[in-house]
Protein backbone atom coordinates (compact mmCIF):
# COMPACT_ATOMS: atom_id res chain seq x y z
CA UNK A 1 0.00 0.00 0.00
CA UNK A 2 1.38 3.40 -0.97
CA UNK A 3 1.97 6.19 1.50
CA UNK A 4 -0.92 8.20 0.00
CA UNK A 5 -3.25 5.21 0.34
CA UNK A 6 -2.31 4.87 4.00
CA UNK A 7 -2.90 8.60 4.61
CA UNK A 8 -6.30 8.50 2.88
CA UNK A 9 -7.25 5.38 4.86
CA UNK A 10 -6.15 7.04 8.11
CA UNK A 11 -8.12 10.21 7.32
CA UNK A 12 -11.20 8.09 6.68
CA UNK A 13 -10.84 6.17 9.95
CA UNK A 14 -9.86 9.12 12.17
CA UNK A 15 -13.38 10.63 12.38
CA UNK A 16 -14.79 7.22 13.36
CA UNK A 17 -12.19 6.80 16.12
CA UNK A 18 -12.84 10.36 17.36
CA UNK A 19 -16.59 9.70 17.52
CA UNK A 20 -15.98 6.52 19.50
CA UNK A 21 -13.84 8.43 22.00
CA UNK A 22 -16.27 11.38 22.28
CA UNK A 23 -19.75 9.95 22.80
CA UNK A 24 -22.80 12.11 22.24
CA UNK A 25 -23.98 13.82 25.44
CA UNK A 26 -27.44 12.23 25.11
CA UNK A 27 -25.92 8.74 25.12
CA UNK A 28 -24.13 9.50 28.39
CA UNK A 29 -27.19 10.18 30.58
CA UNK A 30 -29.46 7.43 31.92
CA UNK A 31 -33.00 7.58 33.33
CA UNK A 32 -34.27 5.70 36.37
CA UNK A 33 -37.18 3.39 35.63
CA UNK A 34 -39.60 1.81 38.09
CA UNK A 35 -38.32 -1.56 39.24
CA UNK A 36 -34.66 -0.60 38.75
CA UNK A 37 -32.16 -1.74 41.36
CA UNK A 38 -29.07 0.31 42.10
CA UNK A 39 -25.75 -1.56 41.80
CA UNK A 40 -23.53 -2.06 44.83
CA UNK A 41 -21.27 0.94 45.46
CA UNK A 42 -19.50 2.66 48.34
CA UNK A 43 -18.20 6.16 49.03
CA UNK A 44 -14.66 4.80 48.60
CA UNK A 45 -15.51 4.15 44.93
CA UNK A 46 -15.67 7.91 44.37
CA UNK A 47 -13.17 9.10 46.96
CA UNK A 48 -10.91 10.26 44.09
CA UNK A 49 -13.31 13.26 43.74
CA UNK A 50 -12.13 14.77 47.05
CA UNK A 51 -10.52 18.15 46.42
CA UNK A 52 -11.05 21.28 44.37
CA UNK A 53 -12.04 21.25 40.68
CA UNK A 54 -12.78 23.87 38.04
CA UNK A 55 -14.14 23.94 34.52
CA UNK A 56 -15.79 26.02 31.83
CA UNK A 57 -19.56 26.26 31.97
CA UNK A 58 -21.30 27.62 28.86
CA UNK A 59 -19.43 30.89 28.61
CA UNK A 60 -18.74 31.07 32.32
CA UNK A 61 -16.90 29.09 34.94
CA UNK A 62 -17.78 26.41 37.45
CA UNK A 63 -15.94 25.41 40.61
CA UNK A 64 -16.57 22.26 42.65
CA UNK A 65 -15.17 21.19 46.01
CA UNK A 66 -15.69 17.69 47.41
CA UNK A 67 -14.95 17.13 51.09
CA UNK A 68 -13.54 14.02 52.77
CA UNK A 69 -16.28 11.46 53.44
CA UNK A 70 -17.59 10.99 56.97
CA UNK A 71 -20.27 8.53 58.06
CA UNK A 72 -21.27 7.43 54.56
CA UNK A 73 -21.60 11.02 53.29
CA UNK A 74 -19.26 12.93 50.97
CA UNK A 75 -20.56 16.51 50.78
CA UNK A 76 -19.59 19.05 48.17
CA UNK A 77 -20.18 22.61 47.09
CA UNK A 78 -20.42 24.06 43.56
CA UNK A 79 -20.80 27.49 42.13
CA UNK A 80 -21.19 28.82 38.61
CA UNK A 81 -20.62 32.37 37.39
CA UNK A 82 -20.55 34.42 34.20
CA UNK A 83 -17.68 36.25 32.58
CA UNK A 84 -18.93 39.44 34.23
CA UNK A 85 -18.59 37.82 37.67
CA UNK A 86 -22.34 37.44 38.24
CA UNK A 87 -23.23 34.31 40.19
CA UNK A 88 -25.50 31.93 38.25
CA UNK A 89 -25.99 29.38 41.02
CA UNK A 90 -24.70 27.78 44.17
CA UNK A 91 -25.16 24.09 44.85
CA UNK A 92 -24.81 22.03 48.00
CA UNK A 93 -24.49 18.37 47.16
CA UNK A 94 -23.95 15.12 49.02
CA UNK A 95 -22.83 11.72 47.76
CA UNK A 96 -24.58 9.34 50.16
CA UNK A 97 -24.41 5.60 50.78
CA UNK A 98 -27.99 4.31 50.64
CA UNK A 99 -28.93 0.60 50.89
CA UNK A 100 -25.48 -0.57 49.72
CA UNK A 101 -25.34 1.85 46.79
CA UNK A 102 -24.92 5.58 46.16
CA UNK A 103 -27.16 8.58 45.63
CA UNK A 104 -26.08 12.04 44.57
CA UNK A 105 -28.31 14.61 46.30
CA UNK A 106 -28.35 18.26 45.27
CA UNK A 107 -29.88 21.49 46.54
CA UNK A 108 -29.59 24.61 44.31
CA UNK A 109 -29.58 28.29 45.20
CA UNK A 110 -29.49 31.52 43.22
CA UNK A 111 -26.75 34.12 43.66
CA UNK A 112 -28.83 35.79 46.38
CA UNK A 113 -29.26 32.40 48.15
CA UNK A 114 -32.91 31.89 47.19
CA UNK A 115 -33.46 28.14 47.00
CA UNK A 116 -34.60 26.57 43.71
CA UNK A 117 -36.14 23.50 45.34
CA UNK A 118 -38.75 23.73 48.07
CA UNK A 119 -37.46 24.15 51.64
CA UNK A 120 -37.35 20.45 52.56
CA UNK A 121 -36.67 19.09 49.07
CA UNK A 122 -33.60 18.26 47.01
CA UNK A 123 -32.82 16.65 43.65
CA UNK A 124 -32.17 12.93 44.04
CA UNK A 125 -29.94 11.14 41.52
CA UNK A 126 -30.01 7.37 42.19
CA UNK A 127 -27.16 5.22 40.86
CA UNK A 128 -28.28 3.20 37.82
CA UNK A 129 -25.04 1.74 36.48
CA UNK A 130 -21.40 1.67 37.40
CA UNK A 131 -18.32 0.93 35.30
CA UNK A 132 -14.62 1.21 36.07
CA UNK A 133 -14.67 4.79 34.62
CA UNK A 134 -18.21 6.06 35.09
CA UNK A 135 -21.07 6.40 37.53
CA UNK A 136 -24.44 6.67 35.77
CA UNK A 137 -26.99 8.29 38.05
CA UNK A 138 -30.56 9.16 37.14
CA UNK A 139 -30.10 12.27 34.99
CA UNK A 140 -26.39 12.74 35.78
CA UNK A 141 -23.19 10.91 34.83
CA UNK A 142 -19.67 11.34 36.20
CA UNK A 143 -16.86 10.02 33.98
CA UNK A 144 -13.35 9.74 35.40
CA UNK A 145 -10.78 10.64 32.75
CA UNK A 146 -7.70 10.38 34.94
CA UNK A 147 -6.79 11.42 38.47
CA UNK A 148 -6.93 15.10 37.52
CA UNK A 149 -9.83 15.20 35.03
CA UNK A 150 -13.48 14.19 34.94
CA UNK A 151 -16.57 15.12 32.96
CA UNK A 152 -20.12 15.59 34.22
CA UNK A 153 -23.14 15.10 31.96
CA UNK A 154 -26.39 16.39 33.48
CA UNK A 155 -29.89 16.60 32.07
CA UNK A 156 -31.56 19.97 32.66
CA UNK A 157 -34.98 19.28 34.16
CA UNK A 158 -36.80 22.60 33.89
CA UNK A 159 -36.98 25.98 32.19
CA UNK A 160 -36.55 26.75 28.51
CA UNK A 161 -33.56 24.36 28.25
CA UNK A 162 -35.45 21.39 29.73
CA UNK A 163 -34.15 18.07 28.39
CA UNK A 164 -30.83 19.52 27.21
CA UNK A 165 -27.63 17.79 28.35
CA UNK A 166 -25.08 20.07 29.97
CA UNK A 167 -21.45 18.88 29.68
CA UNK A 168 -18.87 20.18 32.16
CA UNK A 169 -15.21 19.15 31.91
CA UNK A 170 -13.47 19.41 35.28
CA UNK A 171 -9.77 19.78 36.03
CA UNK A 172 -8.25 19.35 39.49
CA UNK A 173 -7.41 22.76 40.96
CA UNK A 174 -5.88 21.55 44.23
CA UNK A 175 -2.79 19.49 44.88
CA UNK A 176 -3.39 15.90 45.90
Amino acid sequence: MSLWSKIILLLGILPIVTLAQNPSPNSMVRTWTDGSVSPAAKINDIRWLVGEWKGNLEGGMQQYTAFQPVGGHMPGFSRGWGQDGSIWFYEINDMVEVNGSLEFRVKHFSGDLANWEEKNEFVRHRLIQRTDRALYFDGLTIVKEGMDHFTVYVRITDGDRKGRILVVHQTRASKR
